[in-house]
């Protein structure tokens, strides 16, 4: 690359980069090899797209005080932004010039905790700029995207351990649901029932089998307080440790099972239960 094709390619970066400290568009660095923002010129040294040497500092510092002078009001944030920017380029360049010697420790790790930190100012200053260019397009909030659920890897679904007399099963279940209600011939009052009988049929139906579903438990349920009633004794049964529940997929059957004793936590850090029943009347 000829020198004069170097020199249009950062001219180039610099037009496209940021403005200046504060984002002043009228504070802009003219030196024989480069003219743009003082963040660019940085970012390009530290790509090494610029050599450091070939840059008069002096120069830097005597144009930023002119730039100063003639502001009506000076801004504390502007001299804060070119400060820590020159020190980085004073930085770069002692590093340049002085000879490689041997840094202690605690020197290497007081550089590269200055070096963090510019970086740090950097990523803050970019990470504000896109928050204030949000903010005058009022788009104030981000939109949270769900967590993909991962497909399975085989289109064919495994039936080696289904069984005729489950698929019959599972069948006879999802007609049900759509079966309309019995007529009843006559009118009779709902009998109150409490938690604690659902709780009873549900470590019954789990002592039985060791294993059931939720939808299980609803078999001959027509009314909506007992479906209710029958909930809040699973989540009763939960709490005390007596049974766990999985669902193998999302927004899959609930599967209850016996929560063995040897995996239960200590009986101190359970919480304190009472024995009173509560009943809801239909």
């Amino acid at each position: 690359m000829t020198d004069m094709q170097h020199t249009s390619s950062i001219g180039d970066e610099a037009v496209q980069g940021t403005a200046g400290p504060s984002g002043d568009p009228q504070f802009s660095i003219h030196l024989p090899i480069y003219e743009g923002p003082l963040d660019v010129l940085l970012r390009l040294i530290e790509e090494r797209r610029l050599e450091i040497t070939e840059v008069s500092l002096a120069i830097v510092a005597d144009q930023f005080i002119t730039y100063m002078a003639g502001m009506p009001r000076r801004d504390p944030r502007t001299i804060a932004h070119f400060l820590s920017v020159a020190a980085r380029l004073i930085l770069i360049k002692s590093r340049a010039l002085l000879p490689q010697v041997a840094v202690a420790p605690e020197a290497q790790e007081e550089t590269d905790d200055l070096v963090n930190q510019l970086r740090a100012y950097q990523l803050y200053k970019h990470a504000a700029r896109i928050l204030k260019a949000r903010e005058q397009r009022q788009l104030r909030a981000y939109p949270v995207q769900p967590t993909p659920i991962p497909r399975p890897q085989s289109k064919k679904l495994p039936l080696d351990n289904v069984t005729l007399e489950a698929l019959a099963s599972a069948m006879q279940r999802v007609v049900n649901r759509w079966l309309p209600p019995p007529v009843a011939d006559e009118v009779i009052a709902r009998l109150p029932f409490t938690v604690n009988d659902c709780m009873d049929r549900i470590q019954s139906a789990v002592n039985t089998r060791r294993r059931v579903a939720f939808t299980d438990m609803l078999e001959g349920v027509h009314t909506r307080v007992e479906i209710v009633v029958t909930l809040l004794a699973l989540l009763e049964l939960l709490k005390r440790y007596v049974v766990r529940c999985y669902q193998e997929t999302l927004f899959g059957e609930i599967i209850i099972e016996h929560f063995p004793e040897e995996e239960r936590p200590p009986a101190d850090e359970r919480p304190t239960v009472g024995e009173e029943e509560v009943e809801f009347d239909g």
